[in-house]
């Protein structure tokens, strides 16, 4: 199956679903507290997670349960719940002038948000009560697609500072040839890589972004590459990629010039391989006296003497083995081939 194919048939789940900023303020609409909060809905069903930096809450609610919370929150609203969801998620992720969230924690083993907006003219109110999540959750959803967007943020800037001096070279050409800038505030210097950084990290921006500690890191861009690591990392996690990734380590791992598969001489059939086993691992069948007597003396002296049969045999699987072993060596190329394509 390609990538194309799979993405086709891929649901994404809470894992893909990129976070949002969330800015909770008190009554004084002062600033408390910077949380980020990550949602998948469904028609009748929500996972939530909501993180202050340092501690993860979570909670799952589906069916009967959902109902009865909305219940109990809403005794007077009657509304399909496809609809009581969609309010819920506008709530959260495009807040009116009239809507009101706020979160409280206790004892960080339980975090409640509260969403106070209006549906259809009516009062509406939910509450998320999530409790602790897995240190796994903080891992998957947070710590390893960072890490993943810095290198992935490094490697484009990598690739800028190339198409920059590609730019130059391809400027230093027109000019050797004559050509020159109509308008001198077009005109730019060359590309300087380390006076670039060193602009950077002395600017006020630099200061500035500081300051906010990554509040923007999930900005409009940030949640477009969040969602593209984590559902190349899906891909990548998938059936039909991690058959592959075990088949290139696989290759990888075996060491050169030794056979690929097992060796022919280790798996004869019966009939020849009693004749190898030596007599410390293989049971002496029970034998008539006369029979034994009717043996030639040379017979019995060795258990490993060769045989029109037995040569034979060994010659066919042989080279049966030769043929095993080159298309092996054909799939693996392959495989190698395959890693560096997708990699």
């Amino acid at each position: 199956m390609t990538e194309l194919e799979w993405r086709r048939q891929w649901k994404p789940d809470l894992s893909s679903c990129p976070w949002k900023p969330l800015q909770t303020f008190n009554a004084d609409l002062v600033r408390e507290c910077l949380y980020l909060v990550k949602t998948k809905f469904l028609d009748d069903a929500y996972e939530f997670l909501i993180t202050d930096m340092i501690h993860f809450w979570y909670e799952s609610l589906s069916g009967t349960a959902l109902k009865r919370r909305i219940k109990e929150l809403n005794p007077n609203i009657e509304a399909p719940i496809s609809k009581i969801l969609d309010q819920i998620r506008q709530s959260l992720e495009l807040p009116g002038k009239e809507t009101r969230v706020s979160v409280t924690t206790a004892a960080d083993e339980e975090a409640n948000l509260d969403i106070e907006s209006h549906l259809a003219g009516v009062p509406f109110s939910y509450s998320f009560k999530a409790s602790s999540a897995t240190g796994s959750m903080a891992k998957d959803h947070l710590t390893v697609p960072l890490m993943a967007m810095v290198g992935e943020l490094c490697r484009q800037r990598q690739e800028l500072f190339k198409l920059l001096a590609a730019k130059d070279k391809q400027i230093d050409n027109f000019k050797a040839q004559g050509a020159s800038v109509t308008q001198r505030s077009l005109e730019t210097a060359p590309f300087d890589e380390v006076a670039f950084q060193n602009s950077m990290i002395t600017s006020k921006g630099f200061e500035e972004e500081v300051k906010t500690y990554g509040e923007k890191a999930f900005a409009s861009y940030g949640q477009e590459l969040y969602r593209a690591i984590t559902t190349k990392r899906a891909w990548l996690l998938s059936s039909p990629m991690k058959d592959e990734l075990k088949e290139a380590l696989g290759s990888e791992g075996q060491s050169k010039g030794a056979p690929s598969i097992e060796s022919w001489g280790n798996r004869l059939p019966p009939s020849i391989a009693n004749k190898n086993q030596s007599p410390s691992k293989s049971v002496s069948p029970v034998v008539s006296p006369e029979k034994s007597r009717q043996q030639s003396p040379g017979s019995g002296a060795s258990s490993t003497d060769s045989t029109p049969v037995k040569d034979t045999e060994l010659l066919r699987r042989q080279a049966l083995e030769r043929k095993l072993e080159q298309e092996e060596n054909k799939l693996q190329e392959k495989s190698k081939k395959k890693k560096k394509l997708k990699f």
